[in-house]
């Protein structure tokens, strides 16, 4: 398998800005309770900007997904970079819960020190961050098949995997699969781009076209459900609400489509706050912290008949990803730089 050094290029570090602040949108949503307010009988302009708002967040786990499997599928597995992943997550999941505990807003339980101690193994089939872990332990033999597929072999285990947990999905309203096996197919997906590149991902006008569809057809079926809710037994964002449905993953191809068909160079300061995107999601994400940011920080539900709820849902969704982007990057460079330094002078061999 050759191997590629990675290059962060500016246009796809805009784009994780960009999908993280979708997530952000979408946690406001869903973790604030402001679904619980809404009247289908009379539906106003702040509860269809509430349920456009929050619709991306499995679209943004999706893109994701396939910048993963887009760059590693040419890289090189160590684990210096499992070991990063893995601290990380730790790092998050040991320190928020020990806070909120010392604070007096969690009681020290059994169950809570087991989940704040083991919540990796715990939810590694249901959470993202912990799913995303065994993805990334999967990902040297996930790219042997890779290596071992011709272009044809590898569009037919796509199509047949998608079927799986797409099209009986999308249309049959089966339930999902294990979600280990959707991030599989995403990053798949990435490697078909990356070793068998359509010419979207070069022609800016095409791929924006294909996103401008994409996300039309995304709107559409969510306002479809909105409007006719009263006579269907399924939620606005069916055809969105997981991720391996098929408006999910087409919005996600699109999109990183159209970033990746982008010529920005590099920028060095855009690449910078978005090496803090995964920290940000570790962050605000944490089970302590959704409630605590979105009804006493934020109190989103006292917005919900305001004039300026849509301004109250910009700013705290920018304010979320500034606060957290600076903890992250302190941690970067505070903790986890001079770690790993350290690291690399004793252990060597966990680049290799």
């Amino acid at each position: 398998m050759t191997t590629v050094k990675k290059v962060r290029d500016t246009n796809i570090e805009l784009f994780r800005i960009f999908l993280m602040l979708m997530i952000i949108a979408h946690h406001y949503v869903y973790h604030s309770g402001v679904p619980d307010l809404y009247n289908y009988d009379h539906v106003t302009g702040n509860q269809l900007f509430l349920i456009l708002w929050g619709w991306g967040g499995k679209t943004g786990i999706n893109c994701f997904l396939l910048i993963t499997g887009y760059f590693m599928c040419m890289q090189r597995f160590t684990w210096k970079k499992f070991l990063k992943l893995y601290l990380e997550i730790k790092f998050y999941s040991l320190l928020i819960p020990v806070i909120f505990w010392a604070i007096g807003r969690q009681p020290l339980t059994f169950k809570y020190c087991i989940d704040t101690l083991f919540g990796v193994a715990i939810h590694m089939s249901d959470d993202f961050a912990p799913t995303f872990l065994a993805l990334f332990l999967l990902i040297p033999f996930i790219n042997i098949l890779i290596d071992a597929l011709d272009k044809k072999n590898h569009l037919r285990l796509l199509l047949a995997l998608l079927f799986i947990f797409t099209i009986t999905s999308s249309f049959f309203n089966n339930q999902s699969p294990n979600q280990i096996g959707w991030y599989v197919t995403v990053y798949l997906i990435g490697a078909y781009l990356r070793k068998y590149p359509p010419t979207l991902l070069s022609d800016v006008k095409k791929s924006t076209w294909l996103a401008l569809v994409s996300l039309s057809l995304c709107a559409a079926s969510i306002l479809f459900f909105v409007y006719t809710k009263h006579r269907l037994a399924f939620s606005n964002y069916f055809l969105v609400a997981d991720s391996n449905k098929i408006l999910a993953i087409l919005a996600a191809v699109s999109l990183f489509c159209m970033f990746k068909s982008i010529n920005m160079g590099q920028i060095r300061w855009v690449n910078q706050i978005a090496t803090a995107t995964f920290g940000i999601f570790l962050i605000h994400d944490q089970p302590n912290v959704r409630e605590w940011l979105w009804n006493d920080v934020f109190c989103a539900k006292d917005y919900f008949t305001s004039d300026w709820l849509w301004l109250h849902a910009i700013c705290a969704m920018l304010v979320v990803y500034v606060a957290c982007a600076i903890i992250d990057i302190l941690r970067q460079r505070l903790l986890e730089k001079p770690f790993f330094t350290w690291l690399d002078n004793k252990f060597p061999r966990l680049n290799q």
